[in-house]
Protein backbone atom coordinates (compact mmCIF):
# COMPACT_ATOMS: atom_id res chain seq x y z
CA UNK A 1 0.00 0.00 0.00
CA UNK A 2 1.65 3.34 -1.04
CA UNK A 3 2.49 5.80 1.74
CA UNK A 4 0.48 9.02 2.02
CA UNK A 5 2.43 12.02 0.74
CA UNK A 6 3.29 14.65 3.34
CA UNK A 7 1.95 18.15 2.96
CA UNK A 8 4.07 21.17 3.86
CA UNK A 9 1.08 23.05 5.37
CA UNK A 10 1.07 20.87 8.58
CA UNK A 11 4.65 21.92 9.37
CA UNK A 12 3.87 25.65 9.41
CA UNK A 13 3.45 27.17 12.93
CA UNK A 14 0.48 29.50 13.56
CA UNK A 15 2.38 32.50 14.90
CA UNK A 16 -0.65 34.72 14.64
CA UNK A 17 -2.75 32.74 17.16
CA UNK A 18 -2.27 33.98 20.75
CA UNK A 19 -2.38 31.62 23.73
CA UNK A 20 -4.90 32.69 26.43
CA UNK A 21 -4.23 29.84 28.92
CA UNK A 22 -2.72 32.27 31.46
CA UNK A 23 -5.98 34.27 31.65
CA UNK A 24 -7.92 31.04 32.05
CA UNK A 25 -5.68 30.04 34.94
CA UNK A 26 -6.14 33.44 36.59
CA UNK A 27 -9.94 33.25 36.26
CA UNK A 28 -9.98 29.72 37.72
CA UNK A 29 -7.81 30.87 40.63
CA UNK A 30 -10.16 33.76 41.39
CA UNK A 31 -13.17 31.42 41.31
CA UNK A 32 -11.41 29.03 43.67
CA UNK A 33 -10.58 31.82 46.12
CA UNK A 34 -14.17 33.05 46.02
CA UNK A 35 -15.42 29.52 46.74
CA UNK A 36 -13.01 29.14 49.66
CA UNK A 37 -14.15 32.47 51.13
CA UNK A 38 -17.78 31.39 50.76
CA UNK A 39 -17.08 28.09 52.50
CA UNK A 40 -15.31 30.00 55.28
CA UNK A 41 -18.44 32.04 56.00
CA UNK A 42 -20.78 29.07 55.67
CA UNK A 43 -18.82 26.59 57.81
CA UNK A 44 -17.29 28.99 60.28
CA UNK A 45 -17.04 27.99 63.95
CA UNK A 46 -19.54 29.80 66.14
CA UNK A 47 -18.73 29.68 69.84
CA UNK A 48 -21.69 29.54 72.23
CA UNK A 49 -22.40 32.65 74.19
CA UNK A 50 -21.90 32.11 77.90
CA UNK A 51 -24.94 33.03 79.94
CA UNK A 52 -24.13 35.28 82.86
CA UNK A 53 -26.06 34.70 86.04
CA UNK A 54 -27.68 37.76 87.54
CA UNK A 55 -25.84 38.82 90.67
CA UNK A 56 -27.42 40.60 93.56
CA UNK A 57 -25.25 43.36 94.99
CA UNK A 58 -24.50 43.05 98.68
CA UNK A 59 -24.57 46.10 100.90
CA UNK A 60 -22.87 46.55 104.22
CA UNK A 61 -24.71 48.81 106.63
CA UNK A 62 -22.68 50.45 109.34
CA UNK A 63 -24.66 51.32 112.45
CA UNK A 64 -23.41 54.08 114.73
CA UNK A 65 -24.36 53.66 118.41
CA UNK A 66 -24.36 57.41 118.84
CA UNK A 67 -27.36 57.62 116.50
CA UNK A 68 -30.59 57.00 118.53
CA UNK A 69 -32.33 55.25 115.59
CA UNK A 70 -29.30 53.03 114.94
CA UNK A 71 -28.99 52.28 118.68
CA UNK A 72 -32.64 51.18 118.85
CA UNK A 73 -32.09 48.90 115.86
CA UNK A 74 -29.03 47.39 117.55
CA UNK A 75 -31.02 46.67 120.76
CA UNK A 76 -33.81 45.19 118.70
CA UNK A 77 -31.43 42.77 116.95
CA UNK A 78 -29.81 41.73 120.22
CA UNK A 79 -33.15 40.96 121.89
CA UNK A 80 -33.74 37.23 121.30
CA UNK A 81 -37.32 37.25 122.59
CA UNK A 82 -38.39 39.90 120.12
CA UNK A 83 -41.68 39.08 118.37
CA UNK A 84 -41.99 35.85 120.42
CA UNK A 85 -44.46 34.95 123.10
CA UNK A 86 -43.19 34.55 126.61
CA UNK A 87 -43.15 31.17 128.28
CA UNK A 88 -45.90 32.20 130.67
CA UNK A 89 -48.26 33.35 127.94
CA UNK A 90 -47.61 30.37 125.67
CA UNK A 91 -50.21 27.61 125.81
CA UNK A 92 -49.58 24.05 124.63
CA UNK A 93 -51.33 23.52 121.35
CA UNK A 94 -52.57 19.98 120.84
CA UNK A 95 -54.06 18.78 117.61
CA UNK A 96 -55.77 15.37 117.44
CA UNK A 97 -54.79 15.09 113.82
CA UNK A 98 -51.09 15.65 114.35
CA UNK A 99 -50.68 13.80 117.65
CA UNK A 100 -48.70 10.60 117.36
CA UNK A 101 -49.54 7.96 119.90
CA UNK A 102 -47.70 4.64 119.45
CA UNK A 103 -49.54 1.41 120.06
CA UNK A 104 -47.02 0.28 122.71
CA UNK A 105 -47.52 3.38 124.83
CA UNK A 106 -48.14 2.41 128.45
CA UNK A 107 -46.98 -1.19 128.03
CA UNK A 108 -44.14 -2.64 130.07
CA UNK A 109 -42.08 -5.66 129.25
CA UNK A 110 -42.40 -8.33 131.90
CA UNK A 111 -41.16 -11.89 132.15
CA UNK A 112 -43.62 -14.67 131.72
CA UNK A 113 -43.99 -17.35 134.31
CA UNK A 114 -42.10 -20.53 133.55
CA UNK A 115 -44.32 -23.51 132.83
CA UNK A 116 -43.04 -26.71 134.41
CA UNK A 117 -42.13 -29.42 131.92
CA UNK A 118 -44.55 -32.30 132.12
CA UNK A 119 -43.01 -35.69 132.55
CA UNK A 120 -43.08 -37.86 129.45
CA UNK A 121 -45.68 -40.53 129.85
CA UNK A 122 -44.76 -43.96 128.49
CA UNK A 123 -46.79 -44.85 125.41
CA UNK A 124 -48.21 -48.34 125.19
CA UNK A 125 -46.59 -50.53 122.54
CA UNK A 126 -49.26 -51.77 120.20
CA UNK A 127 -46.97 -54.06 118.21
CA UNK A 128 -44.10 -56.22 119.33
CA UNK A 129 -41.57 -58.26 117.44
CA UNK A 130 -43.41 -61.49 118.25
CA UNK A 131 -46.92 -60.27 117.38
CA UNK A 132 -48.42 -60.89 113.94
CA UNK A 133 -49.20 -57.62 112.23
CA UNK A 134 -50.79 -58.99 109.07
CA UNK A 135 -53.81 -61.27 109.13
CA UNK A 136 -53.22 -64.92 108.32
CA UNK A 137 -53.26 -65.71 104.60
CA UNK A 138 -55.14 -68.81 103.52
CA UNK A 139 -53.00 -71.37 101.83
CA UNK A 140 -53.36 -71.76 98.09
CA UNK A 141 -54.70 -75.06 96.93
CA UNK A 142 -51.96 -77.01 95.19
CA UNK A 143 -53.01 -78.19 91.75
CA UNK A 144 -51.54 -80.99 89.72
CA UNK A 145 -48.05 -80.21 88.49
CA UNK A 146 -47.66 -80.84 84.80
CA UNK A 147 -44.26 -81.52 83.39
CA UNK A 148 -43.13 -78.98 80.80
CA UNK A 149 -43.33 -80.15 77.27
CA UNK A 150 -40.00 -80.97 75.72
CA UNK A 151 -38.69 -78.48 73.14
CA UNK A 152 -36.14 -79.21 70.47
CA UNK A 153 -33.71 -76.78 68.87
CA UNK A 154 -33.75 -77.06 65.10
CA UNK A 155 -31.63 -75.48 62.38
CA UNK A 156 -33.80 -74.01 59.60
CA UNK A 157 -32.25 -73.97 56.11
CA UNK A 158 -32.84 -71.31 53.51
CA UNK A 159 -34.50 -72.14 50.20
CA UNK A 160 -31.14 -72.52 48.41
CA UNK A 161 -29.87 -75.02 51.00
CA UNK A 162 -33.20 -76.86 51.32
CA UNK A 163 -32.88 -78.01 47.68
CA UNK A 164 -29.72 -79.94 48.56
CA UNK A 165 -30.75 -81.33 51.94
CA UNK A 166 -33.39 -81.39 54.69
CA UNK A 167 -35.31 -78.21 55.48
CA UNK A 168 -34.60 -78.49 59.25
CA UNK A 169 -32.09 -80.43 61.32
CA UNK A 170 -32.30 -81.17 65.05
CA UNK A 171 -29.54 -79.68 67.27
CA UNK A 172 -29.58 -81.64 70.56
CA UNK A 173 -27.66 -80.60 73.68
CA UNK A 174 -27.38 -76.87 72.82
CA UNK A 175 -28.98 -74.40 75.26
CA UNK A 176 -29.69 -71.36 73.09
CA UNK A 177 -31.92 -68.81 74.87
CA UNK A 178 -32.42 -66.33 72.01
CA UNK A 179 -32.46 -68.20 68.71
CA UNK A 180 -33.70 -65.24 66.70
CA UNK A 181 -30.44 -63.32 67.27
CA UNK A 182 -28.17 -66.05 65.88
CA UNK A 183 -27.77 -66.84 62.17
CA UNK A 184 -25.00 -68.37 60.06
CA UNK A 185 -24.10 -67.77 56.42
CA UNK A 186 -22.49 -70.91 55.04
CA UNK A 187 -20.72 -71.84 51.84
CA UNK A 188 -21.32 -75.42 50.54
CA UNK A 189 -18.77 -77.09 48.30
CA UNK A 190 -19.45 -79.33 45.34
CA UNK A 191 -19.10 -82.45 47.51
CA UNK A 192 -21.80 -81.26 49.96
CA UNK A 193 -19.49 -80.27 52.82
CA UNK A 194 -19.61 -76.84 54.50
CA UNK A 195 -16.48 -74.88 53.64
CA UNK A 196 -17.15 -71.66 55.57
CA UNK A 197 -19.63 -70.78 58.34
CA UNK A 198 -19.82 -67.06 59.16
CA UNK A 199 -21.95 -66.04 62.19
CA UNK A 200 -24.25 -63.09 61.39
CA UNK A 201 -25.29 -62.68 65.05
CA UNK A 202 -23.84 -63.52 68.46
CA UNK A 203 -25.37 -65.28 71.45
CA UNK A 204 -24.87 -64.30 75.09
CA UNK A 205 -22.48 -67.19 75.76
CA UNK A 206 -19.28 -67.91 73.83
CA UNK A 207 -19.48 -71.63 74.64
CA UNK A 208 -22.94 -71.83 73.03
CA UNK A 209 -21.57 -70.13 69.89
CA UNK A 210 -18.75 -72.67 69.70
CA UNK A 211 -21.26 -75.55 69.98
CA UNK A 212 -23.44 -74.01 67.26
CA UNK A 213 -20.44 -73.48 64.95
CA UNK A 214 -19.30 -77.07 65.44
CA UNK A 215 -22.81 -78.41 64.79
CA UNK A 216 -23.24 -76.27 61.65
CA UNK A 217 -19.88 -77.25 60.14
CA UNK A 218 -20.75 -80.91 60.73
CA UNK A 219 -23.81 -80.73 58.47
CA UNK A 220 -23.67 -82.48 55.08
CA UNK A 221 -25.66 -81.83 51.89
CA UNK A 222 -26.06 -83.54 48.54
CA UNK A 223 -23.14 -83.06 46.11
CA UNK A 224 -23.60 -80.87 43.04
CA UNK A 225 -21.60 -80.89 39.82
CA UNK A 226 -23.04 -77.59 38.55
CA UNK A 227 -21.83 -75.17 41.21
CA UNK A 228 -18.53 -75.44 43.00
CA UNK A 229 -19.59 -73.11 45.88
CA UNK A 230 -23.15 -72.26 46.89
CA UNK A 231 -24.06 -69.78 49.63
CA UNK A 232 -27.04 -69.92 51.99
CA UNK A 233 -28.30 -69.01 55.48
CA UNK A 234 -29.04 -71.19 58.50
CA UNK A 235 -31.27 -69.89 61.32
CA UNK A 236 -32.48 -71.56 64.53
CA UNK A 237 -35.87 -72.13 66.16
CA UNK A 238 -37.26 -73.97 69.15
CA UNK A 239 -40.05 -76.44 68.31
CA UNK A 240 -42.29 -78.07 70.89
CA UNK A 241 -43.09 -81.71 70.34
CA UNK A 242 -46.76 -82.39 69.79
CA UNK A 243 -48.45 -84.10 72.81
CA UNK A 244 -50.33 -87.30 72.05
Amino acid sequence: MPAKPHTHESLIFAWGVRDHSTWHLVVALLLLMGGMVGFFFIFRIVHPVAQRLPTTPQHVISLDPRDPAALALIHRAQDRSFALLSEEDSLPLESPLLAFRPSFEGHHIELREMVPVTAAMPQPRLFTAASDVLPPVPRRAAGPVTAPSAATLRAIMSSALAKRGPASVEMPGIKLTQPTRVQFRVAIGSAGQIITALPLGSAEDAEVMQQLHAAVTALRFEPSSIRRVEWGEISFRWEVAATP
